[in-house]
């Protein structure tokens, strides 16, 4: 067995190790590469841990040459370059207290790998792997590894007050790979949900977004709303809210979750990110906007817009990009919008939305359909008619984007245009030809902005 494992740590890693090692010092790599080791999974990034202080590592790397971070911060992390790849060397350290609940007010650096080890999150990611090929293994993850568990390193509570982010942490491993969370590790996170309150907004949706993008996903989201309500709070009034109608056989928060299920994954088992998103938010606002008729029948209207509101807003606090964001929100705002027989208004929609991102929305689209009750599977076949007429406008190259026009931004300077004035003509071509006023020709449409001009 061990060397399967030695045969799976690169020759850049074990290069490092050997060199530490000489200097008669310990030398590991440690966490989520072993773990994936363990699993079966090739390892994408490699970390070593070792009884070398910073210091010490830094010497012994630039006796041979090797380019290195040696500006090492107080938490002895030094970034080696060998052979155009990096790796994370750290000293085995002793945390101190977290008075800020995410890092150590002070490091001591230790020779002691049992000191490394008591200090990590979960049991699968305290698995150290010699250069022979061993592991080393304190805390018992091996077995949680094998028995799908996550287990936190000692006292759980004691755990997540140091980092409230583990808290997400934990999440994000069970979204990524199906395990289930050790009870008195689940209890640990609940009595210190509040210490998520105290870290950066930036930091939550970095793992948040893991978490919405994994593999099982849905299943976190769904055993974990009291949790997750902490960065979402909107998660609590889907879950048991009944939409009352024909088209939904569960509620809001169920439905969120089947759609979140059919968005495909990719070769690597995740989600698309912009997908994703969408497919949390696309209904996260129906209880905001519901109604009831006077047969009891629930209305929903203009949930699309206020739910994209609702995630331009959450993202914007939580630092998302604005390319990101404002590609979410489109997908969310025309989630449920089709235009299944009217070229004109596929047209409009193609003039807002560029391709790339039009073929997520119909994907988005599907997975919302599939995911209603069998009432709203006709909405399936309109969207294979959108999806016919778009493809046709685009192979027969029908003009739908300013790019496409026959004039450009030159010919309305020409025409004695300016500034906003330009983009305003522009538009106003655009409209003529996908309504079929005019034909998509230099002549026509200069023809047309010119008695625009005289009016």
């Amino acid at each position: 067995m061990s060397s399967i494992y030695l045969s799976r740590i690169p020759d850049y890693c074990k290069t490092i190790m050997d060199l530490i090692n000489q200097r008669g010092f310990e030398a590991y790599v440690v966490g989520g590469a072993v773990r994936d080791m363990v699993m079966g999974f090739e390892p994408q990034d490699f970390d070593i841990a070792t009884s070398a202080n910073p210091k010490e590592v830094v010497e012994i790397l630039n006796c041979e040459g090797i380019s290195n971070s040696d500006d090492y911060s107080r938490h002895g992390t030094i970034i080696a370059c060998i052979d155009s790849n990096q790796v994370e060397i750290t000293s085995y350290r002793i945390d101190g207290k977290y008075s800020d609940v995410r890092r150590p007010d002070e490091v001591l650096f230790s020779r002691n790998i049992e000191d490394d080890c008591s200090r990590r999150d979960f049991t699968m990611n305290s698995l150290y792997l010699d250069s022979n090929g061993i592991i080393v293994d304190h805390f018992g993850g091996v077995e949680d590894v094998s028995n799908k568990i996550i287990r936190c390193v000692g006292d759980s509570r004691l755990r997540f007050e140091e980092d409230a982010l583990r808290i997400l942490r934990g999440l994000r491993f069970e979204a990524r790979l199906g395990f289930s969370i050790d009870p008195e590790t689940k209890a640990g996170m609940l009595q210190n949900l509040m210490g998520l309150t105290k870290i950066s907004k930036e930091r939550i949706a970095e793992e948040f977004t893991k978490i919405i993008t994994g593999k099982f996903a849905s299943k976190v989201i769904r055993e974990n709303v009291d949790i997750l309500a902490i960065v979402l709070p909107e998660l609590k009034d889907a879950e048991g809210f009944d939409q009352k109608t024909k088209y939904h056989d569960s509620d809001c928060l169920e439905h969120t979750l089947r759609t979140i299920d059919n968005i495909p994954l990719n070769e690597f088992g995740k989600r698309e990110v912009e997908l994703s998103y969408a497919a949390l938010f696309h209904d996260i606002c129906k209880p905001q906007v519901f109604t009831v008729d006077s047969e009891g029948v629930g209305h929903m209207k203009g949930h699309p817009r206020r739910s994209a509101e609702l995630f331009a807003s959450w993202a914007k606090e939580h630092k998302l990009s604005k390319k990101m964001t404002s590609s979410i929100e489109t997908l969310i705002r025309y989630h449920d919008t089709f235009n299944d027989t009217d070229q004109v208004a596929i047209s409009r929609m193609m003039a807002e939305i560029p391709n790339i991102l039009f073929d997520k929305l119909e994907i988005l689209q599907e997975a919302d359909i599939l995911a209603h009750a069998n009432y709203g599977l006709d909405r399936l076949q309109k969207l294979r008619n959108q999806q016919e007429i778009r493809q046709n406008i685009i192979s027969k190259n029908i003009c739908v984007s300013i790019k496409q026009l026959a004039i450009s931004g030159d010919d309305m300077i020409k025409l004695g245009y300016s500034g906003k004035q330009i983009r305003e003509k522009l538009e106003f071509a655009l409209e003529a030809v996908i309504t079929g006023k005019a034909n998509n020709s230099k002549e026509e449409l200069l023809s047309i902005l010119t008695r625009e001009s005289l009016n």
